[in-house]
């Protein structure tokens, strides 16, 4: 994930307070497990519980303090803890206490008070821990689908272009990611006549409409934007992608127009959950990029003499 999007995910999570936090830590359970394999416990009396982890018979529990205090920080673990012993322990051997904030060395330690407690009481756990914001920020980063992850920021209400901006680099990312370096260099300044280059690889009804997407994206500032984000990869990173985006293009078949739209619906169903113009807008400008760098398409005169 971004930078820039996982510093603000994670402002917005600590920003969170009592039955909100609450609320956030159900939904991300149920974002991940799905309503058959995680269950709220707030419609009940919740008895110091959030939520029930179905398969690993997990119980999740959650504070939300507007600041902390140490006493009460353990007056409310040890509460819920306490309650966890009395009704769920027996059926479901582990305990994850979810923290708004960072944790320091000493809350940490308070869960080796938790297990020794139960193995005095001769309760049989397994995984007993307190997380803290850091340790939810990884918990979505390593556990969670690109789909399931766009799910959550939508719910924490996240800029949108910084999603946008993830986006983009979850596909390049991944198609980085794995593949073969060549040693060729990438020369991405060349300068090539996109009318002529658009003219061999559009037919004649569609260059009109080629040509008119090209240049809006090219005056809003979207292509620039696209390269601000490659740019920030290594050069072999970036000939991967080259690479990559050339076979997965080649790949396919159809004429140019209809590969540019299925790589974007390709892209769009792996790394998004839904349907979504800004989205699409983005995606396409990163093909259309390709495009006007000679990664993809028909060249032009001038560009298979630059490739000699």
């Amino acid at each position: 994930m971004d930078k820039a999007l996982k510093s603000n995910m994670k402002e917005l999570i600590k920003s969170k307070r009592g039955f909100e936090f609450e609320e956030f830590i159900n939904s991300i359970h149920l974002i991940q497990y799905g309503s058959n394999g995680y269950q709220p416990t707030r419609e009940r009396k919740d008895d110091g519980a959030e939520g029930l982890i179905l398969g690993s018979h997990t119980i999740i529990a959650a504070y939300g303090p507007d600041s902390f205090n140490e006493k009460k920080f353990l007056k409310k673990v040890n509460a819920d803890f306490a309650d966890y012993l009395t009704k769920w322990a027996k059926d479901n051997p582990n305990w994850h206490m979810y923290y708004n904030n960072s944790l320091a060395p000493e809350q940490i330690k308070v869960t080796d008070d938790l297990k020794d407690l139960a193995k005095k009481k001769s309760l049989n756990t397994n995984n007993i821990i307190i997380k803290g914001i850091d340790q939810i920020m990884q918990l979505i980063e390593s556990d969670f689908t690109n789909i399931q992850q766009r799910q959550v920021v939508t719910f924490l209400g996240v800029p949108k272009e910084l999603v946008i901006f993830d986006h983009i680099r979850s596909i390049i990312d991944d198609l980085i990611r794995g593949f073969g370096i060549d040693q060729e260099n990438i020369k991405y300044k060349i300068e090539v006549d996109v009318p002529e280059k658009i003219k061999l690889n559009y037919s004649e009804s569609d260059a009109k409409i080629a040509e008119e997407e090209y240049a809006d994206l090219n005056v809003s500032g979207t292509l620039k934007k696209i390269w601000n984000i490659i740019a920030t990869y290594e050069p072999e990173q970036i000939n991967s992608l080259k690479l990559r985006i050339k076979r997965e293009f080649n790949n396919l078949k159809g004429t140019f127009k209809e590969k540019v739209n299925s790589l974007t619906e390709k892209y769009l169903d792996k790394y998004t959950s839904g349907q979504d113009d800004d989205f699409e807008n983005y995606t396409r400008a990163l093909l259309i990029y390709c495009f006007e760098q000679c990664m993809i398409g028909e060249k032009t005169i001038k560009e298979k003499g630059n490739n000699r």
